[in-house]
């Protein structure tokens, strides 16, 4: 059913990161290392997205909330914007796609952070079979800013004309 859902997708997208890691927002490596969402620990670079800059800004936070860190302690934090520009996304809010997709992940009560070093979530098994799959991505509802869409994007399986870029960032003397 998937292999025929994907979609162009193109737009400036927003990341909310920590200055010391502003650089290497494209590259994926921090979810590839520690997990994320969508992508088990020590597996493949994933780089996370949302198309707002309201819906970043809500992420970052909520991260850091869940972390139990008050606002203050998570700054100071960098906004980017990163170009996208992928063939083959798959949107996981169109209904045939969410009807598969929103019963397996509503059985599982635990956030994957928690139960990642047991065991794979199944957002992640989710994730990983979307990338094995060759998608150029996932668009998913924020859980951070409902109505909201965040847009994950699976580097290495980006054609030579799909673009994921941001800006060369320089640093303020």
């Amino acid at each position: 059913m998937f292999e025929k859902s994907g979609k162009p997708f193109a737009a400036v997208c927003y990341r909310c990161v920590e200055p010391q890691f502003a650089d290497q927002v494209v590259a994926g490596l921090g979810s590839r290392m520690y997990g994320g969402r969508w992508t088990p620990k020590n597996s493949f670079p994933t780089v996370y997205l949302c198309e707002t800059a309201e819906a970043a800004l809500q992420e970052f936070l909520a991260r850091g909330r869940r972390m139990k860190f008050p606002d203050y302690k998570s700054l100071p934090m960098m906004m980017l914007s990163v170009k996208v520009k992928v063939a083959n996304l798959l949107d996981m809010t169109e209904e045939g796609v969410a009807a598969v997709v929103n019963p397996l992940l509503e059985k599982e009560k635990t956030h994957w952070r928690a139960m990642q070093d047991q065991r794979e979530a199944v957002s992640q098994a989710i994730g990983r079979a979307i990338e094995k799959m060759g998608f150029s991505g996932l668009a998913a509802p924020s859980q951070a800013c409902p109505g909201q869409r965040n847009i994950v994007i699976f580097p290495r399986n980006l054609g030579p004309k799909e673009i994921l870029s941001a800006p060369h960032l320089k640093p303020i003397p």
